[in-house]
C-alpha cells in the first residue's frame, strides 16, 4: 500500500510539488523563457522531490500543449502520457548506482545522446539518478558530453552526497540544493491524501509521521501508507501503533519536568513505569535526546523555533523551555547523551539512563552548594538585596536600553517580587510582557547588571503578577495614575 499511495499521488504539476518553491519557479521560468542550461544538478536529501521535479521539467519541456505563460505540462498529449507511463523514447533515466562504470556511460548516455529526439521538436532529457555512484573513469566519459553537449540534449544528475561528485562536473551544471521539507507542509499534505483516501485519523498522528520522517516527503507518504493498508476508514493511535513506534512526548515532559524540579524519585519512577510498560528503551532514548535538543534550541532561537511543531508538541517544548537555564539543558543534554551511548556496555538495559539523572541531580546539587558557600561570604540576606535591587531599578532599565530599547520598555514594567540565594522572580501583568522580557540575548544581559549590582549570581523568572497593580504601585511609591499610564502604554486595560 505504501508504494502504491507513492506513486498514486506522485505530482503532476509544478503547483502540487510540496515546498522548494524557489526551484519550482526557476525552472517553470527557464520553461517561458526557452532559456536553458545543457545541465542541471539537483542536490539535497532523499525523498524531498528531486525526481519528481525531473520528470516534470523533463514533460514540460516536451509537452505539446502547453498554454501560454504557463510552463504546467497538460498531462494529456501524446508526450506528456509516454513520460507519465514511463514509455518516453526521448526521457531516459538511469540509476547511477546499478550502471557505475565507464562503458555503461558510454553505450547508454554518450552514445544515445546523439541519436535525435524521437518525437520532432521535442528534447532529449537524461535523467540520472544518484549520480554519485559512477566511477571515476565513467565521470571522465560524461565530462566530455557535458563540456560539449549536442542540441536539444539536457541532463538532470541528482544525488544525496555532492561531495562525491567531482568539481569538473558540478562546475559545468546550473546546481540546485534542494532543502528537507517543513512538518507543517508534510502534514497538509498527507492531510489531503487521507481525504482523498476516505480515511480518518487524528491530526496528531499526522505530526508524528511528519517528525519521523525528517523532512522526507516520500518517507511520510510511505508510513501513512502503511497504517491506511491496516485501517478500514478509521484510524485511531492503538492502530497506528503498529506502524509507528509508540509517541511518549507526555512521559517524557514528566520526565523532564521531573528533573527540573530536582525530584529524583518522580524522574526513575517514570523511567521504571515506561519500561514495565514495554516501551522500547532504544526509541525511548532517541526520543528524550531530541525532546532535549529541540527544548535547547528553542531556548537559543526563541518562539521561532517552534513554528514547524503542533500545537500540543510546541506548548510542552516552550514550558520546559521557560522553566529551565540554559546551562542546565546544556549539562543535562550531555549528561545523557553520554551515559547512554555506554549503554550497549551495560548489563542493565536502563542503567545508563538512571545514572544520568543521578549525575545531573548530584552536580545540580554541587553546584547549588558550592554557589550558597560563595553567596554567603558576599551577602546572605535576600531581603536586603531585593531592597537594593528595587532602589537601583532603573539604573539597571537604562544600561538594558542598550541591548534592545523596545524589550528595556517591557522590563520598565516589571517589578522586583522576591529574591533569594538562587533565584530572582519578577512580576508583570501580562504572560506577553513575560514572553517579549524572555529573550536569551536580552536575560543574559538582565543577569550581568544584576550581578555586577549585588555582587553574586541568581536565575531570573519572570512571573504573572496577580496584584500586579497595587504591587508595582507600592514599588513605584507613585500614583496609580503613573501605573496606568505605564500600563496603558503596552495596550492593557484596568478592571
Amino acid at each position: 500500500m505504501s508504494e502504491v499511495i507513492y506513486r498514486k499521488y506522485r505530482p503532476k504539476t509544478f503547483a502540487e510539488v510540496v515546498g522548494q518553491r524557489p526551484i519550482k519557479v526557476t525552472l517553470q521560468n527557464e520553461v517561458l523563457s526557452g532559456n536553458l542550461a545543457h545541465a542541471y544538478l539537483f542536490v539535497g536529501p532523499r525523498g524531498t522531490g528531486k525526481t519528481t521535479l525531473a520528470r516534470l521539467f523533463a514533460r514540460s519541456l516536451n509537452c505539446q500543449n502547453k498554454t501560454a505563460n504557463s510552463a504546467e505540462p497538460c498531462n494529456a498529449c501524446h508526450n506528456c502520457q509516454a513520460n507519465l507511463n514511463n514509455q518516453s523514447m526521448d526521457v531516459i533515466e538511469i540509476d547511477a548506482a546499478s550502471h557505475t562504470g565507464v562503458e555503461n556511460v558510454r553505450e547508454n548516455i554518450i552514445a544515445n545522446s546523439y541519436v535525435p529526439a524521437f518525437e520532432v521538436g521535442s528534447y532529449k532529457v537524461f535523467v540520472i539518478d544518484e549520480v554519485h555512484m559512477l566511477s571515476k573513469p565513467a565521470f571522465n566519459a560524461l565530462l566530455k558530453t557535458l563540456e560539449e553537449p549536442p542540441k536539444k540534449v539536457i541532463f538532470i544528475l541528482a544525488t544525496t552526497e555532492i561531495h562525491k561528485v567531482p568539481e569538473t562536473i558540478i562546475s559545468r551544471c546550473q546546481r540546485f540544493d534542494f532543502k528537507k521539507i517543513p512538518s507543517a507542509d508534510i502534514v497538509k499534505r498527507l492531510s489531503e491524501i487521507i481525504e482523498w483516501e476516505k480515511v480518518t485519523m487524528a491530526e496528531t498522528l499526522l505530526w508524528q509521521i511528519a517528525r519521523r520522517s525528517d523532512g522526507c516527503l516520500r518517507d511520510a507518504e510511505s508510513l501513512l501508507g502503511q497504517i491506511i493498508s491496516l485501517a478500514d476508514g478509521q484510524v485511531d493511535d492503538e492502530l497506528a501503533s503498529l506502524v509507528l513506534p509508540r509517541n511518549n512526548w507526555q512521559e517524557i515532559d514528566d520526565f523532564v519536568a521531573a528533573l527540573r524540579m530536582r525530584n529524583l524519585n518522580t524522574a526513575l519512577n517514570q523511567i521504571h513505569k515506561l519500561i514495565d510498560e514495554g516501551v522500547d528503551l532504544e526509541t525511548l532514548t532517541a526520543d528524550l535526546l531530541e525532546y532535549l535538543r529541540h527544548t535547547m534550541l528553542y531556548k537559543i532561537l526563541g518562539a521561532d523555533y517552534l513554528r514547524d511543531f503542533d500545537d500540543s508538541f510546541r506548548d510542552l517544548l516552550k514550558n520546559q523551555g521557560d522553566g529551565f537555564e540554559l546551562s542546565d539543558l546544556h549539562r543535562l543534554l550531555n549528561i545523557v547523551l553520554t551515559k547512554t551511548n555506554q549503554r550497549h556496555y551495560a548489563m542493565i538495559d536502563q542503567l545508563p539512563l538512571e545514572l544520568a539523572c543521578v549525575e545531573f541531580l548530584l552536580t545540580e546539587a554541587e553546584n547549588t552548594k558550592n554557589n550558597t558557600n560563595i553567596t554567603s561570604q558576599v551577602t546572605g540576606d535576600g531581603e536586603q538585596d531585593l531592597s537594593v535591587l528595587k532602589n537601583n531599578w532603573d539604573q539597571i532599565v537604562d544600561k538594558l536600553k542598550k541591548v534592545n530599547n523596545s524589550v528595556a520598555a517591557f522590563l520598565k514594567t516589571a517589578h522586583p517580587l522576591t529574591l533569594d540565594q538562587e533565584q530572582l522572580f519578577l512580576g508583570v501583568e501580562y504572560s506577553f510582557h513575560a514572553e517579549q522580557i524572555n529573550k536569551p540575548e536580552f536575560i543574559l544581559a538582565l543577569k550581568q547588571a544584576v550581578h555586577e549590582l549585588l555582587k553574586r549570581s541568581v536565575k531570573i523568572e519572570l512571573k504573572v503578577d496577580a496584584n500586579y497593580l497595587t504591587n508595582h504601585q507600592n514599588f513605584r511609591g507613585r500614583s496609580e495614575e503613573d501605573v496606568d499610564l505605564a500600563v496603558d502604554v503596552f495596550g492593557g486595560e484596568v478592571v
